[in-house]
């Protein structure tokens, strides 16, 4: 019987995290430089009276970041105060349809430090606008060059984190599957991900599966897919939960779909902006952790990145 199992790596900086790395990289300081542009410009025409060139502008702006909500090099506390930073935008559009000022000129003038913080590495928590203000407003959809996005992938990664922020009450976790290790990789057909919650009673607290595979190559099957969970990290943790992720494929000759191998991760290891690898285990699943053996011994493993998003 094997010993329980232990992430392979930790707090490995690459370069999608650490705090250097978020303030070097080009793409995130020009989108950085351009929404404060953007966000410096709705202002002072808010601030001038000029109501429908304001509007226009923040809608804009909260949907050129709405867009970039779900992307990979976002980090957990960016993730949080461009979700806060839409709402905000919402707000005052709509305020200004309304001619009220649930969420006046001035808030919005606070906010732009916020904007000048954001891919800085700041883990600041700070928000200057106080929650009522914008916690329930309706959130501008994501658009790319001033085009609503109604279907595709950045709206769907847009939908799917709006609907778990309204349902779940705590931290939200999203889990970025990136990829998974194994030496026949390319000979699997239809390959995708479930990740399972469950208690130490085996109860399934939640349950995803990933769309197909993006691709295959020799030892790697590629996903780079996101499941945002149905239940908060609190959650999780006060019911002692653990997490699961099984490898399944379709087998033409039977004509169904089979887990091949599984990982699992204990909230211990469950760490915020880092890459998980995790090791693989023989089949079948064990929810009660009790007969874990190593699918190989070859270093091939399961690569899971983790945002929480306080909610």
């Amino acid at each position: 019987q094997a010993k329980l199992p232990q992430t392979i790596a930790f707090g490995v900086q690459t370069p999608t995290t650490g705090a250097a790395a978020m303030a070097a990289d080009p793409e995130r300081e020009k989108l950085r430089m351009q929404w404060l542009q953007q966000f410096q410009k709705a202002v002072q025409a808010d601030s001038w009276g000029q109501v429908v060139e304001a509007q226009e502008e923040y809608e804009k702006l909260a949907a050129s970041i709405a867009a970039k909500q779900g992307v990979p090099f976002v980090a957990s506390n960016d993730k949080d105060m461009m979700q806060r930073l839409c709402l905000c935008l919402s707000a005052r559009i709509q305020a200004l349809h309304s001619l009220t000022d649930k969420i006046t000129p001035v808030d919005m003038k606070a906010l732009e430090p916020v904007f000048e913080s954001l891919f800085t590495g700041s883990e600041t928590t700070f928000f200057p606008v106080e929650a009522h203000k914008y916690q329930s407003v309706q959130p501008v959809k994501p658009s790319v060059a001033g085009e609503i996005l109604c279907e595709g992938e950045d709206h769907t990664e847009w939908q799917k984190q709006q609907d778990v922020l309204r349902s779940v009450t705590g931290t939200v976790v999203s889990l970025r599957i990136e990829k998974i290790g194994l030496k026949d990789a390319q000979e699997y057909i239809d390959p995708f991900m479930t990740v399972i919650v469950a208690d130490p009673k085996t109860n399934l607290l939640d349950t995803h599966d990933t769309p197909l595979a993006r691709d295959r190559v020799a030892t790697h099957v590629f996903f780079n897919h996101q499941v945002y969970l149905n239940i908060s990290l609190e959650d999780m943790q006060n019911q002692q939960a653990a997490l699961f992720f099984e490898f399944k494929h379709y087998k033409p000759k039977k004509k169904k779909i089979s887990t091949r191998c599984w990982a699992l991760m204990e909230l211990s290891e469950l760490k915020r902006d880092e890459e998980m690898v995790l090791e693989l285990y023989h089949k079948p699943t064990d929810l009660k952790k009790k007969a874990i053996k190593l699918h190989t011994e070859k270093p091939l493993y399961l690569h899971v990145y983790a945002t929480f998003i306080r909610n």
